[in-house]
């Protein structure tokens, strides 16, 4: 269990690494976001957001490390979605607009802890598979499909239609 929970960790620290990318490469993710799909993005949209995620994954992270078990759903849950914002918006509006967006090459550490948490976690049966189908499908479904549709698709067409 030590593995996963350093897994979890590395996840944790991985996205601190991918909001120093957003923040500092190529103009920043904001001025991408704002460039590309959701003019009224801001900074400050950003900041919130990303604390917010920061602190509910680390204390997903300790109540796996305390509690053990079906627990582990909880940070499976943030890795799935991150993995998905990987490849839906980093990677698909990276080839799609033919821009490069920024946090696309730290994003893919979250790919990269994905497949050990597969490989280590459910291979060497120390997440259950049913455990993992839960994690990963709440995760697709809810993290994933808010950063993917959010800040792509919903949330720019509600902002038109508010400022109309």
């Amino acid at each position: 269990m030590l593995l996963l929970s350093l897994l979890f960790l590395a996840m944790l620290g991985s996205y601190v690494v991918h909001l120093l990318d957003e923040t500092l490469l190529n103009g920043g993710f904001v001025q991408w976001i704002a460039v590309n799909f959701w003019p009224t993005y801001t900074m400050r949209m950003f900041f919130w957001f990303n604390a917010g995620a920061i602190s509910v994954i680390a204390i997903s992270n300790v109540l796996f490390d305390s509690l053990r078990g079906h627990w582990v759903i909880l940070p499976l849950i943030w890795l799935a979605g991150f993995v998905t914002h990987t490849l839906t918006v980093h990677l698909y509006w990276s080839v799609r607009r033919n821009t490069y967006s920024p946090g696309l090459p730290t994003s893919l550490l979250y790919v990269i802890i994905f497949y050990l948490v597969i490989r280590e976690g459910v291979g060497a049966h120390l997440v259950s598979g049913t455990d993992f189908a839960l994690g990963t499908t709440i995760g697709i479904a809810t993290v994933g499909a808010f950063l993917t549709v959010g800040p792509t698709l919903l949330f720019p067409k509600l902002m038109r239609r508010l400022t109309k």
